[in-house]
């Protein structure tokens, strides 16, 4: 087997673990899932899976590296905006974005407190957040201004509470109520 070739095949195995973990976790809860009940949903050894997740922690971070990288898009693309009210458009534009497209993780993260609690320790998200608050505000927002911005993401976790909202009003919903929860003065 090419190297090429068994890159691609690990990269759909880790693909696979994040998917299964992700759907114990939300069946389960993260504490009452094992990494050895991972592997026997796959029909993997628990080696196996400790091959590509060396704990059951660097799964849960990895499941959520998408919308860290999101986040870092969002601030990019508020970067590239010249005055205030257009990077909030740009934020609000595009947390809504990312937050439908990953609306089951999301979902499943806040949902279960431990691994919420477990996510917030360990996380990239408030320096992330902050960060964005740079971009909007300046390099020393205010304490309103930061509370607002580290606000938004708690609307992402809002949002799993309205399942019944299709994509399109999810997007809206997020997209004005970012609007509103950031000053633009």
């Amino acid at each position: 087997m090419s190297p090429g070739v068994r890159a691609e095949q690990a990269r759909r195995t880790r693909a696979t673990i994040q998917e299964i973990a992700l759907a114990l976790f939300a069946a389960r809860g993260y504490d009452a899932t094992s990494l050895q009940d991972i592997a026997d949903e796959l029909g993997l050894t628990k080696a196996a899976v400790y091959y590509h997740f060396p704990s059951k922690l660097e799964l849960l971070q990895s499941i959520c590296e998408p919308v860290y990288e999101g986040v870092a898009a969002i601030i990019e693309r508020a970067e590239g905006r010249t005055t205030r009210a257009a990077r909030i458009d740009a934020v609000a534009e595009s947390f809504a974005e990312l937050t439908v497209s990953r609306r089951a993780t999301i979902s499943v993260l806040a949902a279960d407190p431990v691994m919420h609690g477990r996510m917030k320790a360990a996380s990239k998200m408030l320096d992330l957040l902050d960060r964005l608050a740079r971009v909007v505000y300046g390099s020393d927002p205010t304490p309103d201004q930061l509370f607002a911005v580290r606000s938004i993401a708690v609307l992402s976790d809002t949002i799993s509470t309205l399942p019944a909202l299709d994509d399109d009003e999810a997007r809206q919903l997020l997209t004005r109520a970012v609007k509103r929860l950031l000053p633009r003065r």
